[in-house]
């Protein structure tokens, strides 16, 4: 029997620990809602030798959060901060380089959220297509990472409510980004103390 079903949006999805992000299946209203509660969970997965893997298209409205946060944390916190567009995979190398002990991914992702909702998902979680704006690229790009270099791998996502080409960004995305901007300085501070 096929262990994949239908979701709401549309998707398909597998049982646990494959398909969408479980957290897809929550509320509108659910997600990362305060700085603190962000720097909570982000600390979980705060590593030393850290890869902030950020993807977007600035010219397709929210997809372009992960570009806008790139740049704001690029040069201004302790971590390797990729800005690969809608590449990633070809940073792949210039990433193993580092040999990072954990991944984090920073994408638009549609999780059924409200927009700007924010939330972590354990890259493992995510499977088929996954919830990308991109297409599957994002995902297969962390498949290959733990292919060829093992280490702790997560996505962050931030909820989207346009992703049209020529749009600007809606104001509850560059809200998120700003909470996140925020809440990974907050970390990089206190790991400066």
């Amino acid at each position: 029997m096929d262990s994949a079903q239908e979701h709401p949006s549309g998707r398909r999805c597998a049982d646990e620990p494959q398909g969408r992000p479980r957290k897809s299946h929550s509320p509108r209203g659910a997600g990362i809602e305060t700085v603190e509660h962000l720097v909570e969970h982000l600390q979980e997965l705060t590593c030393r030798k850290m890869a902030i893997v950020c993807v977007g298209n600035e010219l397709r409205g929210d997809d372009g959060a992960g570009v806008a946060i790139a740049r704001e944390l690029a040069g201004n916190v302790p971590w390797k901060v990729y800005d690969t567009q809608t590449v990633p995979e070809s940073f792949l190398m210039k990433i193993l380089q580092g040999k990072p002990e954990c991944v984090l991914l920073i994408d638009a992702l549609d999780f059924g959220a409200a927009p700007g909702a924010i939330e972590i998902f354990q890259a493992d979680r995510i499977g088929g297509q996954g919830p990308s704006t991109h297409g599957p690229a994002p995902l297969a790009f962390l498949d290959v990472l733990q292919m060829l270099h093992p280490c702790r791998r997560a996505v962050l996502g931030i909820q989207p409510s346009r992703v049209e080409f020529g749009q600007s960004m809606s104001e509850p995305v560059k809200a998120a980004v700003r909470r996140i901007v925020e809440a990974f300085q907050i970390i990089a501070g206190r790991a400066a103390q």
